[in-house]
Formats: C-alpha cells, structure tokens, sequence
C-alpha cells in the first residue's frame, strides 16, 4: 500500500479547494487598454466611459476577454501600448488611406470624430467662389487667417498640406474656445462633437454664437492599436475586429452610438421630407413613436426619424447641437425650463396650433412656462411633478402606514422599517444617476421642501445655507442607507423596475409615473 505523506483535508474543505481551482481556471482573461481622454467618446467622467470603452468593452467581452481600461495623457498611453506594458492603446484617429504610428497594428475602424473649422458667427468669411466645395480649396481661400490648433494634436491631411501661415498652438481644445471668443483667432481646428460639448460642460454662455466651416476637412474612423512584438498582441487584435464584426451584424454598434447619443445615420436616397425628432427615452414617448405610424400614413410626403435617448444624454445632444448649429434635429422633446429660455435666443420657432387644438383648455401654469411674450414655442404631451409613490404590500408586511402629508422625517422613519437588504427589499428608491435632469431634479425640489433655493434675490448662490445643509444629509442618508446599491447607476426606468418589481417600498418621482404602475 502507498502511503502519501500529505496531511488530509476534509472533504468540505477539499470542495471548496477544487472550487477555487476550477474557478480560477474558468476566469476570462484580463485585457489592459491604456486610454486618452477624447470626450464626447470616451472619458473616465462620461457614462460607461463613453461609446468606445462601451464598444471596446462588448468586442471583448464576445471572445471571452474581460477589459481594464486606465487614462492617461495621450503620449504616455502611447508609450504603454508600444513597450507591451498595456496591450493596446485607444482611440487612435485616423483618415483612410493614412499611415498609422509605429510599432503599432491597427484594429478595424469603427465610428470615429468630425475635425472641423470653428468660428463666430459674427465672422463674415470671404474665400474664393467655389472653394466652400472642397477641403483644400478651402483652406487655401482661408490662409490669410488665424488658425489655433492643439500641440501635439493629429491634423488632418487637408490641413497639413494647405501649409497654413498664421497657426497656434495651445495645450487643450477649451483653450482655443477661449481664443476664439477674444478673437485672438479666427478658425480654431477642432472635433465637432468636442465643441460642442466643451460649450455646453465648459462654457455655456458660447451656446448659439459658433458655427463650423462646411465642408468638415476629415471625417475619421477610430481604431485600436495594438502592440506588434507579441502573439499575445496579434491574437487580440483577431479577437477584437472579430467581436466588432459581430457587435456591426447584430446591431450592437448602431445601438450603443445611439445610446451615447452619437449616432448620425447615412441621408436616405428619398423625396420625402426627413424630420429628425429628439426624445426622451420614456414609456409616453414611446407610444407617441409607436402612434406616429398613423401619421406618416396620413403624410406620406413626410418621414419621421425619432432619436429616443437617456434624459441627460438628450439634454446634452440638443445643446451640443444649438452650440455649433448642427441642425440634427428638426423635433425637440424639452420642458417648462428650456422653452422660453431657448425661445429669447431665437433657437425655437413659434408654434400656431391647428384650429381644433383648445390652447384655452391648456392648465395655465403649462401654458405660460411653454410661452415667451405670450406666444408659444412648445405644446404637451403632459405636465409632471414630484409624487411619493408606496407598495402597500411592503408596508402591510412591516406594519405601518403612510400618513396623509409626509415629510421627509416620515419617509426615512418608514424606509428604516421597510429596509431589508437581505432580502432584497429596499426602503426607498430615489435617483442617484448624476445630472441636471436626474439627482438634481430630485435635490432641488427636496432643497424647496427645507425652505431653501438655488439663488436669493440679488443672485447669490445659496448652497451653504441650512436648508441646504438638511436637505443634502436627508437625500445622502436615504440614498445610501435606505436605498438599493450602487445608486449613482438609478434615474427614472431603473427605479421603476425596482419598485413595480416590489422590491422598493417608495418611491420619490414624476408623475408621469403613475400611467405605468398598476
């Protein structure tokens, strides 16, 4: 008989020893990308990263990879992907039939930026008949110019060759928006989308003044670089154009760039008239799209397209696109706020109802927000506040009832019976998805409740005031004691599912709200 001189385990201890080992085995693969920061696609403060971490992410992910992506500055994760220590490097710009940077190979293109002109509006531009047709010969209309341009930046072809005389070089993008606006510069080379987002995140009082130089001097698709020296580099660069390949057949690709809000589909060959609406990403909209077929049958001269987004993707797209007068959309979804702000800057155009339209049958409070000097720039689909929304299945099973005019003392005292994370029950569900129209819609109205606002009468702000003070510690402490993990994640749909699906007992949201539940 053999004898092993090795000492026994028990046999539970033995099981969970060759649980370990086999899921260690089973582990997917690590992928190490090193990123440059390009917002609107990508960037450690955007959604998801942005589209293209999103896209990296999934191509992978279908090759049984999983994915780290770290930021640095452009030449370091350069430097990263070219000595090996990362795998590869993105995005990496890139016009068709360039050479790309070496010791590199080039995954497959996906959607990539717009580099354009920027000026004001004010400019008046003069250039040769017939130059606007074309890049180069605009540029060489346009040589007496000033051009601001990004140190270290990827210009493209049109620009290198047009040999520009008057050209400045800055650190970053925002830099030349603010030459821009001093008029140090005349045209600053720049991505579209960048733009427009640096305007609306960056400088907000520049939306509506800029405008970009037709025709865009390149249109370039990104790509991933990937080091050459190893096998390990070639198989996941197979890996990743595999992935891609798939993600462009189903479908995956066109839906994730209109997630992100950056998706511009190729003009249809048609006579009819494309009208390009902007909604927000809501059951009644929804329905409103889904009804919108009747129309079409009514006016077969007009086509509908609806780009149904994200509430906080929506309202950055449509600020982008007045930024630089984009003109993407023709059909806007926006609210009591928006409208006569926007209608006093001229970027809406004044609505006259059909005569069989009551305007009189309008609540008077919707009908003057969608109003400037009397006159409208908007119509409803409906009018929405906040309401406190309860499972009374929840509260019989813990025993209490909701008073007829809770406060928020009320709501965390009922939220502290109702929590039982064990069990998946959560005490109350608020939004926690950063933005103007997620937590901040629901922060301000809390800050009302405690007496407080953004600003006093003579436009002081007012955050370190007590109402303030109250008001963030309730909304912080409900959050993250009584609520469901991870609530940076939850805006409108996310909660609405947690709580039709009985495992919130309130719920603090629109109104609109109540249509859905049963």
């Amino acid at each position: 008989m053999l004898t092993i001189g090795l000492r026994p385990y028990p046999l539970p201890a033995l099981l969970a020893l060759l649980g370990l080992l086999s899921g260690a085995l089973r582990a997917e693969p690590l992928v190490t990308l090193a990123a440059s920061e390009r917002a609107p696609y990508i960037g450690s403060a955007l959604p998801e990263n942005g589209y293209v971490a999103e896209l990296a992410t999934e191509a992978f992910k279908r090759r049984g990879y999983r994915v780290n992506i770290q930021f640095y500055p452009l030449a370091r994760a350069l430097q990263l992907a070219q000595t090996g220590e990362a795998d590869a490097v993105l995005p990496l710009a890139r016009e068709a039939g360039e050479g790309g940077t070496p010791g590199l190979a080039y995954s497959a293109p996906f959607p990539g930026d717009t580099m354009v002109l920027l000026k004001k509006k004010t400019l008046a531009v003069q250039y040769a008949p017939g130059a606007a047709n074309k890049a180069d010969s605009l540029l060489a209309s346009l040589n007496t110019y000033r051009f601001g341009v990004v140190r270290g930046g990827s210009a493209p072809a049109a620009f290198d060759n047009a040999k520009i005389v008057h050209q400045e070089a800055v650190a970053n993008d925002l830099q030349n928006l603010d030459k821009l606006e001093n008029e140090r510069i005349d045209f600053a080379l720049i991505d579209k989308y960048t733009a427009a987002d640096l305007m609306v995140g960056r400088r907000p009082h520049l939306i509506g003044g800029y405008e970009f130089m037709t025709p865009p001097l390149a249109r370039r698709e990104f790509h991933i670089g990937f080091a050459t020296a190893t096998a390990r580099q070639r198989q996941l660069l197979a890996a990743f154009n595999e992935g891609l390949a798939d993600m462009t057949r189903d479908g995956t690709l066109t839906n994730i760039l209109k997630k992100h809000g950056l998706y511009s589909p190729a003009k249809a060959k048609t006579n009819k008239t494309r009208l390009v609406i902007a909604t927000v990403n809501n059951s009644d909209m929804l329905v409103m799209r889904a009804l919108s077929a009747e129309y079409e049958k009514q006016h077969p001269a007009i086509e509908l397209e609806w780009r149904v987004l994200d509430e906080e993707v929506l309202r950055v797209r449509l600020l982008s696109d007045l930024a630089i007068a984009d003109g993407q959309f023709d059909i806007l979804t926006i609210g009591t706020y928006e409208t006569p702000i926007w209608a006093k800057r001229g970027w809406l155009t004044p609505l006259q109802p059909p005569d069989n339209y009551d305007v009189d049958d309008l609540l008077p409070a919707v009908r003057n927000g969608l109003s400037y000097q009397k006159r409208l720039y908007a119509l409803p689909f409906y009018a929405e506040s906040i309401m406190t929304y309860y499972r009374k299945d929840l509260f019989a099973k813990a025993g209490v009832t909701m008073p007829a005019a809770p406060g928020y003392d009320d709501i965390k005292a009922l939220a502290v019976k109702i929590h039982n994370p064990a069990a998946g029950i959560y005490g109350v569900c608020l939004r926690g998805k950063p933005g103007w129209g997620d937590n901040m819609a629901l922060l301000t109205s809390m800050v009302s409740v405690y007496g407080g606002r953004w600003f006093d009468q003579r436009g002081r702000p007012q955050l370190d005031s007590p109402a303030w003070e109250k008001a963030l510690e309730m909304y912080r402490e409900l959050l993250t004691r009584y609520g469901p993990p991870n609530p940076e994640r939850n805006s409108f749909k996310e909660n609405l599912r947690l709580f039709s699906d009985g495992r919130c007992g309130i719920w603090i949201d629109a109104t609109v709200a109540a249509s859905v539940l049963s």
